[in-house]
């Protein structure tokens, strides 16, 4: 499905284009490649399992507009239960400002069991509570799930993580740079769990009784921990050995940092 508009005070002109990719019972893994826009995994609905992509581009010249919206293409494969699709950025031409191509993923969490995305300029969000792999990673935007269970790989840049409730199961890391970290979030008794930014805060949430070897270490900031009869507040660095296992390294540039237990 093809559209067109007009920008603001008719400055400029939009032209758009919507496209769906089915997600056949046989697919548990997908990984989604986009640009300039978010991505984004909601609860399937009465229209059943899909991807749709939603492409707009935006300039002066509706000609040169068509053509680059044509050129804009997604490219689909499958494999062994995998579904990849891959949004190709067009040449760039005079008179255009921007071109982007965003991903809603119309799919229940017990099919899917790995799931990766990348994009740019745009945020990626997980609505359903996964269970399995994320593979995450874009440049100035937020990432922000919901609540599940699994392993994660988190990587975005000017943006923060909201890990909401999240119970690991395998070793994970979560990185971002002028953006914080939050959430509430269960360790299993191995592995090794990363939580780093710079220029922002890290809140943590974790029940009292998490085991674990914790070093926490913010270089202007201070640092809070009180987890179960470990209580230690005001420094910048703090070592707390509850367990042999699992590692879990918490640290800012810039920023507090909190780990509080419930």
């Amino acid at each position: 499905m093809k559209w067109k508009g007009v920008g603001q005070m008719g400055l400029f002109s939009r032209v758009g284009k919507r496209e769906e990719f089915p997600v056949s019972s046989e697919i548990n893994a997908l990984e989604l490649h986009g640009f300039n826009g978010s991505v984004q995994w909601v609860p399937v609905d009465e229209e059943g399992a899909r991807i749709v992509v939603e492409k707009e581009v935006r300039g002066l010249n509706a000609g040169v507009l068509d053509e680059v919206l044509e050129d804009l293409n997604v490219e689909s494969t499958s494999s062994q239960g995998k579904l990849v699709l891959r949004a190709v950025n067009p040449r760039r031409s005079f008179g255009l400002f921007s071109v982007q191509a965003c991903f809603t993923v119309y799919a229940s969490p017990e099919q899917i069991g790995d799931f990766q995305a990348r994009t740019s300029n745009g945020s990626i969000t997980v609505d359903v509570p996964f269970n399995g792999k994320l593979h995450l990673k874009t440049a100035n935007g937020r990432v922000v799930l919901q609540s599940g269970s699994g392993e994660v790989q988190i990587t975005t840049s000017n943006g923060r993580v909201d890990l909401g409730k999240f119970i690991f199961q395998g070793s994970s890391s979560v990185r971002t740079s002028n953006g914080g970290i939050s959430g509430q979030v269960e360790f299993p008794e191995d592995g090794s769990y990363t939580f780093q930014t710079t220029n922002g805060s890290i809140e943590l949430r974790v029940p009292h009784d998490t085991p674990g070897s914790f070093q926490v270490a913010t270089s202007n900031g201070g640092v809070e921990f009180r987890v179960g009869n470990d209580h230690m507040e005001g420094s910048k660095q703090v070592e707390i050995q509850r367990s042999s296992s699992p590692s879990v390294k918490i640290s800012t540039s810039n920023g507090t940092i909190e780990v509080l237990g419930y």
